[in-house]
């Protein structure tokens, strides 16, 4: 090759324009993502939520689930999902049945309520679900690009 030869290349700088687009918004895409999924994932468990014994409303635990807004900066973007309800830990894992207290001695029935486990079995279902939520975002980003 001689010294002279250039070589151009023509629209480099809309390709370039595209990318800062992108990255630009990716961050947007996915904080949508995370929200719409939280969302989501509280309302499994809620319809995953037992009722109570006695025909009394479930409410106060069912109005106990919350999810936090994005957190995190970059790629790691995460929410929190948490229940308020002091009770809840018992309904989720299962307890023991004591009778007394307050001033009487506690004692053990030796009965065992068994945990529901709303929360992990909404947790395994969405380990397959989120993956190709991600996946369906991503192709829109590129979709966008071209």
């Amino acid at each position: 090759m001689a010294k002279n030869d250039v070589f151009e290349l023509a629209g480099l700088t809309d390709l370039q324009k595209k990318l800062s687009f992108v990255t630009k918004s990716y961050p947007d895409e996915s904080e949508k993502l995370l929200t719409k999924m939280g969302n989501q994932f509280r309302k499994e468990v809620k319809k995953k939520t037992p009722e109570r014994p006695h025909g009394t409303s479930k409410k106060k635990l069912i109005n106990s689930y919350k999810v936090s807004r994005v957190k995190g900066y970059g790629k790691d973007l995460y929410v929190e999902f948490r229940s308020t309800s002091p009770h809840f830990h018992l309904v989720e894992r299962g307890h023991r049945i004591v009778v007394g207290g307050r001033g009487r001695k506690k004692r053990d029935t030796g009965k065992r309520v068994s945990g529901k486990y709303m929360v992990k079995r909404t947790t395994l279902e969405f380990e397959k679900e989120l993956p190709q939520q991600a996946e369906k975002m991503v192709n829109r980003v590129v979709k966008k690009l071209l």
